[in-house]
């Protein structure tokens, strides 16, 4: 059916200030409703329910509403592991729903912002506060999309699947976009992704991704981690480059046999798959999830694909804070397993992060290796393109993190971009506001620069300028080079190896 916009404004009995609206799509009508300066519309399916045979299969397409869809609230969160934000009541593996705001489905089309939450591909949602870039001029949409191996899984009984069903959500949320958003009034030729940690990961697989060409025009990738070394299934490319340790990649089916095995001990076929408790899977993953180089929904690492000129030619932003290592003790690996992986080079490594005490010089090098180091990779890759990038470096802490912690840790800009606006203290307000225009200038126009604002400069590896953002914002070359320097040699040699 041809999208077309068909715009019903009903004044609700019960709230003088929520109004609910009504869009048709391709899919049906959606009927949302007025909050916070912005319409929205959220919980609408973007695919069939993955469940039963549909477990571990590609998206697939949803079936048309056969009576208006009442938008109204957030779907489920895809399974992971319960907390109190999070309780498993509010969880599905039927959660496949995407979320749209917007201030006017009439105007002419604006521009379109993406978020992909993070959460290590094994926790998080969509429901974000998605009027707070609407109420500046774009049409945003938040997506959900599955979590830890329900996502991500090369199980030898499942060889002839794609092992990224996740990084295949997310290309067909976009797809969902291009052929609906105008109806909310967004530009469907005007489409910035953006996301933080997981998210600014699944940004880097989107750039890489040939499944994605022209479904986004923008990309914003917040600590990222492109140049980690990922699992490889045996559907993938050789030569492989080197793990983490130096040593042979870690085997994807591998650690597919060993997670299925701390949920059951019966004989791992496809049908024995398929009877497996969603919840007690998800549970059963140790450490973050991590994306599988198949050969076909990853084509390779991220970071190699930009290394080799493979990434879409759209304008980037990315970067990381500084002292993204805070969450090192979440990801599974200790520091005695980080001192290892340094091999011979940690004494090396020790004086370069000599003002670091303790074992926090291995955490911020860790958080250095994990997410600054793929910005610079990615910011300087994008010379084989002819699309500019703008890279940046976050060193703020609020008043009352001063002398708590040793620097911006990882995710502060999550929240900056959201909610930072409503802090307590005027430094944090500000350095949120500055940090919504500048993405709100980038999905409009393809550049964060604008009137009020310090000039970032597109980067260049000759100039090495960063924008510091902190109680002020400054451009600044060489961002802890020395660091960065000795951690992307190592990089190199671990993927030319």
């Amino acid at each position: 059916m041809k999208t077309n916009v068909c715009i019903t404004l009903l004044l609700l009995l019960l709230s003088p200030l929520a109004l609910a609206i009504s869009v048709t799509t391709a899919q049906g009508e959606i009927v949302g409703s007025g909050q916070n300066g912005a319409y929205s519309f959220k919980g609408i399916p973007y695919a069939a329910p993955p469940v039963g045979q549909l477990r571990w299969l590609p998206p697939q397409a949803v079936a048309a509403n056969k009576s208006p869809l009442q938008a109204s609230q957030f779907g489920p969160m895809c399974l992971q592991v319960a907390r109190a934000d999070r309780p498993a009541s509010g969880m599905s593996e039927d959660c496949l729903t995407l979320n749209v705001w917007t201030t006017d489905v009439g105007a002419s089309p604006r521009p379109v912002m993406v978020w992909i939450h993070g959460g290590g591909f094994r926790g998080g949602s969509g429901n974000v506060p998605g009027e707070v870039f609407a109420q500046k001029g774009a049409v945003v949409v938040s997506i959900n999309y599955r979590l830890g191996p329900l996502g991500f899984l090369a199980h030898p009984s499942l060889a002839e699947l794609p092992s990224n069903m996740a990084v295949l959500d997310m290309i067909q949320s976009l797809k969902w976009v291009q052929t609906n958003i105008h109806a909310f009034g967004g530009d469907p030729g005007n489409v910035t992704i953006f996301g933080v940690s997981a998210g600014g990961m699944a940004v880097d697989l989107l750039m890489t991704n040939d499944l994605a060409d022209g479904l986004f025009h923008r990309a914003i990738a917040q600590s990222g981690y492109a140049t980690w070394a990922l699992p490889r299934s045996d559907k993938a490319p050789t030569p492989a480059p080197r793990n983490t340790y130096m040593e042979e990649a870690e085997d994807a089916e591998s650690m597919a046999r060993e997670l299925v095995a701390r949920v059951s001990n019966k004989p791992q076929t496809r049908e024995m798959l398929y009877q497996l408790d969603g919840r007690q899977l998800v549970e059963a993953l140790r450490g973050f999830q991590v994306p599988i180089v198949d050969g076909r929904s990853v084509q390779e690492e991220p970071g190699i694909r930009f290394v080799r000129g493979r990434q879409h030619p759209v304008p980037l932003i990315t970067g990381g804070n500084s002292y993204e290592g805070s969450v090192m003790v979440w990801s599974g690996i200790s520091n005695e397993d980080y001192r290892r992986a340094l091999g011979s080079d940690v004494e090396e490594a020790r004086k370069l992060y000599a003002d670091d005490k303790r074992d926090i010089w291995l955490q911020r090098m860790w958080g250095d290796n994990r997410y600054l180091v793929s910005a610079r990779v990615l910011g300087d890759s994008m010379r084989h393109t002819t699309a500019p990038a703008w890279l940046y470096y976050i060193d703020f802490l609020s008043e009352a993190n001063k002398g708590l912690e040793p620097g911006t840790t990882h995710g502060t800009d999550g929240y900056l971009i959201f909610t930072g606006h409503l802090a307590p203290d005027e430094a944090t307000r500000s350095v949120s506001n500055r940090l919504q225009q500048y993405w709100f200038n980038f999905a409009s126009g393809g550049n964060p620069n604008g009137a009020g604002l310090v000039n970032w400069p597109r980067y260049k590896r000759s100039t090495d300028k960063w924008l510091v953002i902190s109680d002020s914002d400054r451009a600044e070359a060489g961002v802890i080079q020395k660091k960065l320097d000795f951690i992307e040699s190592r990089y190199r040699n671990r993927i030319n190896n």
